[in-house]
């Protein structure tokens, strides 16, 4: 299967996108003090973040380095 240049760029696009989504999600749950909504996004960005650093992306502007909080 091949992948035109424009659409590999979409879907870098679209993971740089969602990870900084998540970003603000989990900082707004954190802010809240929602544990377990923001360890549940934390595993979600986690995931994201995974899938860039496979790709061999850099993404600006989206925090990445975070340590997932543990549920008391």
């Amino acid at each position: 299967m091949t992948h035109s240049v424009s659409s590999l760029a979409d879907y870098d696009s679209e993971l740089a996108s969602i990870a900084r989504m998540l970003t603000h999600i989990r900082d707004s749950a954190r802010a809240l003090d929602a544990q377990a909504l923001e360890y549940c996004v934390d595993l979600a960005l986690q995931a994201v973040a995974n899938e860039i650093r496979d790709r061999r992306d850099t993404v600006t502007g989206a925090d990445l380095d975070f340590a997932p909080r543990v549920l008391q």
